[in-house]
């Protein structure tokens, strides 16, 4: 389970335009496995300071590009055109108790302006330590329950309208939900996931990243069809599948993971990948940054650094 972080300070996230030096260039036509390409230097952080923070979460509101950006220090929200993103504290109320929500949540918009989280409450309450599968209509500011309050938390979330898939921490098994999230049927996939993806189009194509690499499955995650034996930290699935590999090697594949195209390198080891419905890609990296791409991975650039 992830460690509880104790920061209940505001942190401010400044984005950054384009012309940040060392832009990732596109590989060359020979690929290697896991490229090595330097990272950019980062000022040094002061100790507590937030742009240590992990950024494990990602997720593009199909409906405005709102950015939400969950941390260990908090959920973070950027709206268009803004150039500070906010931190939001958020409210929660359960039949069984009530409290806020910040810090440790994972976040994905199940469609334009509907928020799916899971994770950890924030400091007192009566909310358990387990917030199961939660919703917000209102960009993280008021949650609502949806289902396995006090009894899940789930480290790996995907979904697209009706259609979730989750993984709690510690399990192997893929959960499927095609409700909504409020209920869930186990699959089993051949080894345990590092992140899970669907095709938004067809989600019975689902594709795990694993320790052992990627595995395929054409029916929801009945069965499942081994893919590339190369190791897949992160997957992001819209028009294209797209997947980070450790080093920060970006690949993309048109045919559900059956074969994969060298892209470009993020730079660093990629903690978060995403993408929106025009296919820009997000990736978090550490040292508390966002980058982005809009030329399917091949180049990046900083969006924002957290302060």
């Amino acid at each position: 389970m992830r460690t509880r972080l104790a920061i209940l300070a505001t942190a401010l996230v400044t984005g950054c335009g384009g012309d940040e030096p060392g832009e990732t260039a596109a590989p060359a036509s020979t690929p290697t496995p896991n490229p090595t390409t330097a990272a950019e230097p980062a000022e040094p952080a002061e100790p507590g300071s937030a742009a240590n923070a992990f950024i494990g979460s990602l997720a593009v509101d199909p409906g405005d590009g709102t950015l939400m950006i969950g941390t260990g220090l908090g959920l973070f929200r950027l709206e268009p055109r803004a150039k500070q993103a906010e931190r939001v504290v958020g409210k929660l109320e359960t039949p069984d108790g009530a409290g806020e929500l910040s810090s440790n949540l994972v976040v994905r918009y199940a469609g334009p302006g509907d928020l799916l989280a899971s994770g950890h409450p924030e400091g007192a309450g009566s909310l358990p330590e387990d917030l199961g599968l939660i919703r917000s209509g209102d960009g993280g500011d008021t949650w609502e329950p949806i289902s396995e309050v006090g009894e899940s938390d789930f480290h790996i979330l995907q979904a697209t309208g009706d259609h979730v898939v989750a993984v709690r921490v510690d399990e192997a098994d893929v959960l499927v939900s095609t409700d909504g999230g409020r209920s869930f049927e186990p699959r089993t996939p051949p080894d345990a996931p590092l992140d899970v993806a669907f095709d938004p189009a067809e989600p019975e194509r689902t594709v795990v990243a694993t320790a052992q690499g990627t595995f395929s499955s054409g029916d929801g995650g009945g069965s499942w069809r081994p893919r590339d034996p190369i190791p897949t930290d992160q997957l992001a699935w819209g028009r294209s599948l797209y997947r980070a590999d450790p080093g920060g090697a970006v690949k993309q594949s048109d045919d559900g993971g059956a074969t994969w195209t060298e892209r470009g390198n993020v730079g660093l080891t990629v903690n978060e990948l995403a993408i929106d419905d025009d296919g820009t890609l997000y990736a978090s990296v550490p040292g508390g940054e966002v980058k982005r791409s809009t030329d399917g991975g091949a180049t990046w650039k900083r969006l924002l650094r957290l302060e």
